[in-house]
């Protein structure tokens, strides 16, 4: 993982799928190919707005 010094912000993520010893080394790279097609992965190459607010319940006390 990468940081941006001057922002301390998250520049890159490394993932290592770690396999049994006994999978079978013909569909490694399917599980590869699989995890590049993730919705998460997939969110985080193009992130949707993120908007926060907050809100007081009537009743709720803290």
């Amino acid at each position: 993982m990468g940081a941006d010094p001057a922002t301390g912000m998250v520049t890159d993520v490394e993932v290592t799928i770690e396999l049994p010893a006994d999978f079978p080394e013909k569909y490694a790279e399917a599980v590869v190919r699989s995890a590049e097609q993730c919705a998460v992965k997939k969110h985080f190459e193009h992130p949707p707005v993120i908007r926060v607010a907050s809100t007081i319940r009537a009743g709720a006390s803290l």
